[in-house]
């Protein structure tokens, strides 16, 4: 008996359906297994020599800001994953919390990253980081037109430098060792050897270069963020000179996140006239003081950031002396706030400078509260109402002053 089977269009329809919706079922289920969020990045690294346990944050790097961590995790067999709340190009740092960066890159929102390094404690017993080496990353296009732009730049610079230190190396161990030794004779034959000279010429070759590279960067990428981006990651402090540049480029890169970052740096807002921020300082023994008792019932104070290596800022401590000895009994204090990472070079410092007012380091960014973009910075404060009288004063002005404003409260 034959046995025939009539499958009406509806039947069909209804199969032929079902399996269309069952295969966009399995594509939807596809593309959401490898579909990143359009608001955050992830970083999947593979720390060689990172110790298991080591807490690690990322945070956008190159604003000259004290910026809060955006992600943080720990490392665990060697590996650290991220995510990153981040939508638009950002310039990302990660390392260990109050270290120096393990490694940085560009990404922005939808990116997955990969990146691998070598890394070795640095063991200067002042720095928290690591040494790295074989450093890759992939996975990012944000990063490889980074590395094309600017990234390129530097380490062409970085190899320049390189070439010339080790090339002379002999020669800074000796000046070095006759540094140390206060030895002036040999220090003088070093300075005045023909090597010296061609080291010299070398140098000076090189900076002339670091100054027309990054000029022709900036130049380069005058009409996006990339230009004001290229000037924040690539020079430590900014100055009124650099309004040449800031003024070369065009309104869509000023008025972009980065531009917006620069004009803070090359156009700062003035203090004079704000009541300043508050704050604790960290002394040499570890306590912590608030500014505010150092200076209760005083009718003016100082604040002065300050540094050991800072030549400018070690040369005004004698007229800080001065003018301490002379205006303190009349109602004078001096606050001084280093901005030294290395504690021990700040204890010494001030084991040579002999400061009799309160003093400490900036471990809370103050110095970013107070807007510090170079040192020394003295702001000099009215006591009874804590705002600012004028900012960045020192030597024959700010002896003026002092005696100006002595003088009327006397009266």
């Amino acid at each position: 008996m034959n046995v025939k089977i009539n499958l009406s269009s509806n039947c069909t329809n209804m199969i032929f359906k079902k399996t269309i919706f069952s295969l966009a079922l399995a594509l939807i289920s596809v593309m959401s297994a490898h579909a990143q969020n359009a608001d955050e990045c992830i970083i999947d690294a593979i720390l060689n020599g990172v110790p298991d346990g080591t807490e690690m944050e990322a945070v956008l790097a190159a604003t000259h800001r004290n910026e809060k961590p955006l992600a943080k995790g720990v490392v665990k067999g060697g590996k650290l994953t991220l995510t990153i709340p981040v939508t638009e190009a950002r310039f990302i740092g990660v390392g260990p919390r109050n270290g120096v960066f393990t490694f940085s890159l560009m990404t922005k929102g939808g990116e997955k990253v990969q990146v691998s390094l070598d890394a070795k404690p640095i063991n200067d017993g002042v720095t928290t980081g690591f040494n790295t080496s074989n450093v890759k990353i992939s996975g990012s296009a944000m990063n490889e037109e980074y590395q094309t732009k600017i990234g390129s730049v530097r380490d062409m610079l970085d190899k320049m430098y390189k070439d010339i230190n080790d090339k002379h190396k002999k020669l800074i161990a000796e000046q070095s060792k006759a540094y140390q030794a206060k030895d002036k004779a040999k220090m003088k034959a070093l300075e005045d050897s023909d090597e010296r000279k061609e080291m010299a010429t070398e140098q000076k070759n090189f900076f002339d270069t670091v100054e027309s590279s990054y000029g022709k960067l900036y130049s380069d990428n005058k009409d996006s963020w990339w230009g004001p981006f290229a000037m924040l990651c690539t020079l430590n402090y900014f100055t009124k000179e650099n309004s040449k540049e800031w003024n070369s480029f065009s309104e869509t890169a000023k008025n972009s996140f980065y531009g917006k970052l620069l004009n803070e740096q090359i156009n700062p807002k003035g203090l004079a006239g704000e009541t300043l921020p508050q704050f604790e300082l960290q002394q040499v023994d570890g306590s912590k003081v608030s500014m505010a008792s150092c200076v209760k019932g005083k009718k003016y104070y100082l604040v002065d950031f300050w540094a050991s290596w800072c030549g400018p800022c070690r040369k005004e401590i004698p007229n800080l002396k001065k003018l301490y000895e002379l205006y303190k009994g009349k109602g004078l204090e001096i606050v001084s706030v280093s901005i030294d990472k290395n504690e021990t070079a700040w204890k010494k410092a001030l084991a040579e400078e002999k400061l009799s007012w309160p003093n400490g380091l900036d471990r809370a960014g103050i110095a970013d509260s107070y807007k510090v973009k170079f040192i020394p910075a003295i702001f000099l404060v009215d006591g009874t109402t804590g705002k600012c009288i004028a900012e960045n004063i020192r030597g024959t002005e700010l002896a003026a002053k002092l005696a100006e404003l002595f003088s009327k409260k006397d009266i």
